[in-house]
């Protein structure tokens, strides 16, 4: 995708400010203090940059390098708060009751506890101004405890081995018709959070950090709880490093700038972010992006672990309003996503743990995952995309979902996927949201391509599913698809073109299907299996080609690879019993499900399903028990050398 991410100024910050230690930025404000009355410099050109002004937004990003805030080396100020007192000493400050303001940029360190305690920031718009919290308890009666109103920069930096506490009240007091500021950390200016120490932020009246233009965290244990959101930056926030724990009953984190495309957006880059939410975990108006990093979410609290109830249809599942997704058991109007961006998601790596009452991932446009592990539980889908999903590379396990991988359209050329789903597994559908009236009927517009990757899914529903088209050319795709006749291991409207990689599908017959077009044989068959059955596919020499074993019973077994060769004979078993032999073709061979029906008649030839080219022709083999079937032992005249080989 265009990379509209305005945090490229990273980069150019870091050309300007390194110091000599790798990855350090020089900390603007001790930069520009002054040896006389603690004044500083309003013309440095230290941090702030970092968020963007006058960045090439042609540019792509790459803010994927890390950055640090070190500790100032000296304060211009020392601000100590007790009870309904302050003292101040040092210049830039004056104290007024239990308020202080900060007018001059400079260094403040701030300790002392107060249950009345307020900061105020009103400097000059060119001004940056660090507050070092050096074991500082504040509590608002009234409104914000930190309230920066006019600056460039706001630095907040953590004492090493100090705690820190911030908690605003639960009723706030505004002049005339003002609703901010309305959190107990709020800033009108870039913000930073950095150093050592902790900090825990209580958010009793609204959001707990709220920054009306980028935040960064690159430093610091947080412990924030909040009514509502947790961390907002409007035009952006950036995760660098450090620890944050959240619990909120709105969004966890949230950039919301919705005018502006190249603002909005999140990128982690490492760190660790432990979030539980009733609404959405991590949401960006515009882009999301995950470089590394430790993630834990849980969002939409106990929704979130509820029961799916989904068994072939989406009528048998209780939907949550439509533009919500989501199919748990208790419907919800409220959007309750694991990672939520209005434009592109970009997994490059990390490590990423999301249980979500609705999509764990969910992207407006589209997704790519590249790298990283992703270990996802969601009542509706694990992964979804309204456009694009893309699979490059990295570790995906979804263990719960109604649908486990869904996009317009799905490309999968690398990673390790593991997929369990109440519905389909992989589908490929049209739709502007996670819910099934949102989907359109079949066109060539949907499509599912697999070049790579190893892939294992696990379906009530249809295994594999699109609406248009499925290609594959590489990649291991392992399907134990439904024990219910109304759907398939292979679902497709247009055609499954296989050309090269290797697939095993296994599922009920009543809609069984396998690939329509190919250039590898494919053999087909039906025989009642077992659940926790080993199913071989052998060759005339008793060496195994495809093995593994169906956790669930099966009727229709499909079995294509690239070492499968035409012309050869092979025995198809279940735990060393012989259930058919074919001889692989240039096509579908083995009498199973065909190409272009569902099942492979029912008793005779010429029944529903059949040979590529229509419903009925030739027909295939007869269906298992219940459909008027049995299995083979030989192959023409000829048997196996034994059926235990």
């Amino acid at each position: 995708m265009r990379m509209r991410l305005k945090s490229l100024a990273v980069l150019c910050a870091l050309s300007i400010a390194v110091t000599g230690l790798s990855g350090c930025v020089k900390n603007p404000a001790n930069e520009s203090s002054e040896s006389s009355g603690g004044s500083a410099n309003t013309n440095s050109t230290g941090i702030g940059s970092l968020f963007g002004q006058n960045a090439d937004q042609t540019s792509e990003n790459n803010s994927t390098q890390t950055f640090e805030y070190p500790r100032p080396a000296s304060s211009d100020c020392t601000i100590t708060f007790s009870g309904d007192s302050v003292s101040v000493d040092g210049g830039g400050a004056a104290a007024n009751g239990s308020t202080v303001t900060v007018s001059k940029a400079g260094v403040y360190t701030i300790t002392g506890s107060s249950d009345n305690g307020k900061i105020l920031i009103n400097a000059g718009d060119k001004d940056e101004v660090t507050l070092l919290l050096n074991g500082v308890k504040l509590t608002g009666r009234s409104g914000s405890v930190i309230d920066c109103e006019k600056a460039k920069l706001l630095a907040l930096y953590l004492e090493d081995g100090t705690e820190n506490s911030l908690s605003d009240s639960e009723n706030y007091t505004f002049k005339t018709t003002d609703t901010e500021p309305d959190a107990a950390v709020f800033s009108r200016a870039d913000m930073i959070i950095a150093g050592g120490g902790s900090l825990t932020v209580n958010g009793l009246y609204n959001d707990a950090v709220k920054c009306k233009d980028g935040i960064s965290v690159c430093g610091g244990s947080l412990e924030i709880n909040s009514v509502d959101d947790g961390i907002v930056g409007k035009d952006n926030v950036i995760i660098q490093s450090g620890k944050i724990k959240i619990a909120a009953n709105g969004d966890g984190i949230k950039s919301t700038n919705d005018t502006d495309a190249d603002r909005g957006y999140i990128t982690v880059n490492g760190g660790t972010v432990e979030i539980n939410s009733e609404k959405d975990g991590i949401q960006a108006e515009t882009a999301l992006t995950v470089n590394g990093g430790t993630i834990k979410i849980i969002s939409g609290g106990e929704d979130a672990y509820a029961e799916i109830k989904a068994s072939g249809s989406p009528f048998d599942r209780d939907f949550r309003f439509p533009g919500a997704g989501g199919s748990s058991t208790t419907v919800s109007s409220e959007s309750q996503k694991g990672l939520k961006a209005g434009a592109d998601i970009l997994i490059n790596g990390g490590e990423l743990e999301i249980t979500s009452a609705d999509d764990s991932v969910h992207s407006n446009a589209n997704v790519t995952v590249s790298g990283g592990t992703l270990l996802l539980s969601s009542c509706d889908d694990g992964i979804h995309a309204d456009e694009t999903l893309t699979v490059k590379g990295g570790k995906i396990t979804v263990t719960k979902s109604y649908e486990g991988l869904e996009g317009k359209n799905i490309e999968i050329s690398g990673g390790e996927i593991s997929v369990v789903a109440e519905n389909d597994g992989i589908n490929a559908a049209g739709g502007d949201n996670g819910s099934y009236f949102g989907f359109d009927s079949s066109s060539n517009d949907y499509y599912i391509k697999i070049s790579g990757g190893n892939i294992t899914v696990n379906a009530n529903g249809d295994g594999i599913d699109s609406n248009g088209t499925i290609a594959q050319s590489g990649g291991v795709l392992t399907i134990y698809g439904p024990t219910n006749s109304g759907n398939g291991a292979i679902d497709y409207e247009k055609s499954y073109a296989v050309s090269g990689g290797t697939l095993i599908a296994l599922g009920s017959s009543g809609m069984a299907q396998a690939p329509s077009t190919l250039s590898q044989p494919c053999l087909s068959i039906y025989a009642n299996v077992a659940a926790n059955s080993r199913i071989e596919v052998r060759d005339r020499s008793g060496n195994v080609i495809l093995s593994t074993t169906t956790p669930k019973a099966c009727q229709s077994l499909i079995f294509s690879s690239d070492k499968l060769k035409s012309g050869s004979d092979y025995g198809i078993y279940a735990n060393d019993n012989l259930l058919s032999t074919v001889t692989a073709g240039d096509g579908v061979t083995g009498g199973g499900a065909s190409g272009s029906g569902f099942g492979g008649g029912f008793g005779n030839q010429g029944g529903f399903g059949g040979r590529p080219g229509g419903f009925g022709g030739t027909g295939g083999q007869t269906p298992p028990d219940g459909f008027g079937g049995g299995r083979a032992d030989k192959f023409g005249s000829r048997e196996f050398p034994n059926e235990s080989m």
